[in-house]
C-alpha cells in the first residue's frame, strides 16, 4: 500500500516501554520535550482529529491529521488524505518494542502512498528524517530522565 517512508534510527531507550508509552500519549506535554512536534491537541480516540504543530526548521506548520491507531504500550498511529487518497495519503507510526522490563526500543516511521508521495519525500524526506530523529533522543533523554527519578 505505501510506496515511500521516511523512518529515524531505532533507538533503544532505558526505561520500561509502559514508562515511556505515558511519555507519548501525554500529548499535553510534548512542548516540554518534543522538539519537532511541539504542540499536539487530540483526544487520542481512533479516528479523532490531531492537530501537529510541526517545527520543520526554516518554517512551522499545523498539520491536521487524523488518529489511525492506538494500542498500548506499542503503537501510536496517526495520519492524512490530501484530497483523495490516490494524491497523497500518510500514516506516522511510533512503535515500541520492550527488550526487557527495564528497556525498550522506538522506532517511527512516516510511511506515503500516492502520486504525491515521491515529491513529498523529495522536498521534505530529509527534514522529516532529522525531525524524528530529534524526537526519538529527545524521547529518550526525557524517559530515561523521568525513570531515574522515580527510582
Amino acid at each position: 500500500m505505501f510506496n515511500h517512508a521516511v523512518s529515524a534510527d531505532p533507538i533503544d531507550i532505558h526505561a520500561p516501554a509502559q514508562a515511556v508509552w505515558d511519555i507519548l500519549v501525554d500529548v499535553e506535554k510534548y512542548g516540554e520535550w518534543n522538539p519537532f512536534s511541539t504542540r499536539v491537541e487530540t483526544t487520542l480516540e481512533v479516528g479523532s482529529p490531531v492537530d501537529l504543530y510541526v517545527d520543520m526548521g526554516l518554517f512551522k506548520i499545523k498539520q491536521p491529521e487524523l488518529i489511525q491507531a492506538v494500542e498500548p504500550p506499542v503503537l501510536l498511529a496517526w495520519g492524512m488524505t490530501m484530497g483523495a487518497r490516490f494524491l497523497l495519503f500518510t500514516r506516522r507510526e511510533q512503535r515500541l518494542e520492550a527488550l526487557s522490563e527495564a528497556s525498550c526500543r522506538y522506532y517511527t516511521t512516516d510511511a506515503f502512498s500516492g502520486l504525491l508521495a515521491p515529491l513529498i519525500v523529495l522536498l521534505f524526506g530529509r527534514i522529516i528524517r532529522r525531525g524524528f530523529n530529534d524526537v526519538a533522543r529527545a524521547l529518550k533523554a526525557r524517559a530515561e530522565a523521568t525513570d531515574q527519578t522515580d527510582q
